[in-house]
């Protein structure tokens, strides 16, 4: 079995939202002195590779704990995408296959820019008519190896708001997704069990023989 880990590692430092809460960790236990070690670690909901509940966006809108666990694993397809924008044209080859996995992973190369001076401004977005074409799709999640579905600098985030208002959960600043066949594949995206999170840091994994 060939399992890929599509996540960003956790560390103080790492590439937040703009406006975000950092992540920090802190010893507050050493082993040596208190006879074991325990962090304390702060973070906002949207750091790293994470997830999006409706409740992101959507005022009354799910949130993360309120989807059963299997909402976040199964199967996946991943479409390429090459160009400034995330477009029809690259997800209508495999959309009706990935309706049928659950999961869409659209691999568009940016994630080779975190932590570049551009990682929150100069990703390629979903178009609007993708957009739209997904929100009537019925797929359960889609993945984005860039920060997220909307163009940098809409605050409006139309892109956030239709695809979460279909029940199409998020997940975002994957990465390796260039390692993945062109084939489905099995995935997970596990959330933290946080009650009433708007959004949570995920394990994403795919696996294949």
């Amino acid at each position: 079995m060939i399992v890929a880990d599509l996540t960003r590692r956790m560390m103080p430092g790492m590439p937040v939202w703009p406006g975000d809460p950092p992540l920090n960790a802190v010893p507050a236990a050493d082993a040596g002195r208190d006879g074991c070690a325990v962090t304390r670690v702060t973070l906002g909901t949207h750091c790293g590779t994470h997830m999006d509940a409706p409740a992101h966006v959507l005022p009354g809108g799910r949130t993360l704990d309120r989807f059963p666990p299997e909402r976040f694993l199964g199967w996946a397809v991943t479409a390429r995408s090459r160009g400034p924008q995330i477009t029809e044209a690259d997800l209508q080859p495999v959309l009706e296959s990935a309706v049928r996995a659950g999961f869409l992973l659209v691999h568009t190369g940016w994630d080779v820019h975190w932590g570049d001076a551009d990682c929150f401004t100069g990703y390629p977005p979903l178009t609007e008519g993708a957009a739209a074409l997904l929100a009537g799709s019925g797929l359960r999640c889609l993945g984005l190896d860039t920060p997220g579905p909307d163009a940098p600098g809409d605050a409006s985030l139309p892109h956030h708001r239709a695809l979460l208002g279909a029940d199409i959960l998020l997940v975002e600043n994957l990465r390796g997704l260039d390692r993945l066949p062109d084939v489905p594949v099995r995935f997970q995206a596990l959330p933290l069990a946080l009650a009433g999170a708007d959004g949570a840091p995920v394990r994403a994994v795919a696996y294949w023989e």
